[in-house]
């Protein structure tokens, strides 16, 4: 009996054991949550808490600033193989990091949009409104690429070195497109001075260029996942991975730069194959004049006459076998050409002849040279019945004027207002009257050679020019040098200009068609089928280059098919944002 007693003791006691524990253990969780709420409340004030909050814009702000360090004015073109990797680190994240991750993406994108395209308010007070409302735009494509990785990594369970680049190349296409497009200062950019890294360029475009950097940021960031995870602190979740996974993902790397670099020697030492025994030797003029938005005095102008006939003339001194003279765009400025009579005393007939006198004055014959020479230039065309004022190309020689491109994509604001006409008064307070824009493409003939003349940021619009080369390519004329006159004196020297010689770089591999380029202020360049800048221009001076230009029989990929793969990558960003939008709209998105 005392057997029996003494053990339900022992198991009353037990029993008060447990309940005493349990007791404890809740005073204890108690007073710990107490003591996590005050720390709680320390630590929202404390700057490491602060930071931590800020974490998603601070790790973005930090491959933003090294982006832009890549591109001109800096021009540290080997930063665009690591700019990538911090967001790619938050799209590598199990969590996203901390509050309203998506709209600090946005702001960092914003700062760096500002930075990227400072130069834009420059040429008139009214763009310091286009200014702003182009960073808010492409401001947007930076948590777009982070969501849509983020989606593609963690719902759809793709690797990490895929849908970055998939990603990134997408969205820059996408960027090239949506509202007439602006393809100024894409990844690729970055690299238009190293040939060897750009001849890939002829397979999608410049959008393989892109893929590329970006695939190589990918392997990066994945093999140094250890500082990402430093970096973005506790609250990314873990963002380690098996030592398997980070060889496989550097060897990928490896093999991606492996095949960039042998693809480029390969097409770098092919060997040249003329079509033909055609030859056309131009100069092109290179002035240098800021523009400014008031009426010219009469010195200003007949200075800005001097120095082209001055140039023109030392040019046609020092090669006199020349066929073509190329001035820069707005060069034939104030001899608009007229399509019908504007008035009595301005008539189609009293514009042709003013415009011969001009010539004839500016290329030196017959008073100093013995042989005429044409002069592909730029200027207006009025035709005053149809309203209609186009931005123009024309071939002048002793028989007139005798070809005529009118330019097709026109630069918003700059060249046309939207809305313009339905609401006046924006047209009052834009820098420049509207335009009208051509509809046609041109192939101007110099001596058995076919030239396809674009003009000013034609050329950085890639489906653009390729569009044009396949156009005039089935009509049976062929281009054999792309022709760009361009006037960026709007821009006063600032990096603006090197982002534009560097889309004339992309367009010369993509096509595999030499480039050449007349402009105000820089750069005029000599580019060849390689990307090569055989000769330029300084900046902000003036200049003079000679260009050879013998019909070459080269073609590229991407000249037969297209941007059909970075299109295929748009499409997988747009079905990827709308299920991340999705997702997050019904809060099951991460």
């Amino acid at each position: 009996m005392r057997a029996k007693l003494t053990s339900k003791a022992k198991q009353t006691d037990q029993r008060r054991g447990k309940g005493f524990d349990q007791i404890e253990k809740a005073l204890e969780t108690a007073r710990g949550s107490t003591s996590d709420s005050t720390k709680g409340e320390e630590s929202l004030s404390s700057p490491s808490n602060r930071a931590r909050s800020l974490g998603t814009f601070l790790v973005a702000l930090v491959g933003l600033t090294l982006l832009w360090f890549a591109f001109p004015p800096v021009g540290f073109w080997w930063l665009a193989f690591l700019a990538p990797i911090p967001l790619i680190w938050l799209a590598m994240a199990p969590k996203t990091v901390g509050r309203r991750p998506y709209w600090q993406l946005y702001f960092a994108g914003m700062i760096y949009w500002l930075a990227q395209f400072y130069f834009v308010p420059i040429p008139h007070p009214a763009l310091w409104l286009a200014w702003i409302v182009l960073a808010v735009y492409l401001a947007v494509y930076i948590p777009l690429f982070v969501g849509v990785s983020r989606v593609l990594i963690h719902d759809w369970k793709l690797p990490g070195i895929l849908v970055a680049p998939v990603a990134w190349t997408g969205l820059e296409w996408i960027r090239g497109h949506f509202a007439t497009g602006h393809s100024f200062a894409c990844l690729s950019h970055t690299v238009y001075k190293q040939p060897l890294l750009i001849q890939i360029a002829d397979i999608f475009g410049a959008y393989t260029i892109t893929f590329a950097i970006v695939w190589l940021a990918a392997a990066l960031a994945i093999v140094f996942t250890s500082l990402g995870r430093r970096l973005l602190g506790p609250n990314a979740g873990d963002l380690s991975v098996t030592r398997s996974n980070m060889a496989l993902n550097l060897l990928l790397g490896l093999a991606m730069l492996v095949g960039i670099l042998v693809y480029g020697n390969m097409r770098l030492s092919e060997p040249i194959q003329f079509k033909n025994d055609s030859i056309a030797k131009m100069a092109l003029i290179q002035t240098s004049y800021d523009v400014v938005f008031r009426q010219l005095t009469e010195e200003e102008q007949d200075k800005q006459f001097d120095d082209k006939r001055r140039l023109t003339h030392q040019a046609r001194e020092q090669w006199n076998d020349l066929n073509l003279i190329l001035w820069p765009e707005s060069g034939f400025v104030p001899f608009t050409d007229f399509l019908s009579d504007y008035n009595e005393e301005v008539t189609v007939g009293a514009a042709a002849d003013a415009q011969m006198r001009f010539w004839s004055d500016m290329t030196g014959f017959p008073a100093r040279f013995s042989s005429p020479i044409k002069l592909l230039t730029g200027g207006h065309t009025v035709d005053p019945e149809n309203n209609t004022s186009f931005n123009s190309a024309f071939l002048i020689s002793t028989d007139g004027i005798t070809d005529r491109y009118y330019k097709n994509h026109l630069v918003m604001v700059g060249e046309y207002v939207p809305l313009g006409k339905q609401i006046p008064i924006l047209e009052e307070l834009a820098p420049m009257r509207s335009l009208t824009a051509g509809t046609e493409f041109k192939n101007i003939s110099i001596n058995g050679v076919n030239l396809a003349p674009n003009i000013c940021f034609e050329s950085t619009v890639p489906h653009f020019i390729h569009r044009q080369v396949k156009t005039l390519t089935e009509q049976g004329t062929e281009p054999d040098v792309l022709i760009n006159l361009t006037n960026d004196g709007w821009f006063f020297g600032t990096s603006c200009l090197d982002l534009h010689l560097a889309c004339n770089v992309m367009r010369a591999v993509e096509l595999r068609l030499p480039h050449l380029v007349a402009s105000n202020t820089g750069f005029s360049a000599n580019i060849d089928t390689c990307g090569r800048i055989v000769d330029s221009g300084p900046r902000r001076a003036e200049a003079f280059i000679r260009a050879v230009i013998q019909p070459i029989d080269r073609t590229s990929f991407y000249r037969k098919t297209g941007e059909w793969m970075p299109m295929a990558f748009g499409l997988v960003c747009v079905l990827g944002g709308l299920i991340g939008f999705w997702k997050r709209r019904f809060g099951t998105g991460n």
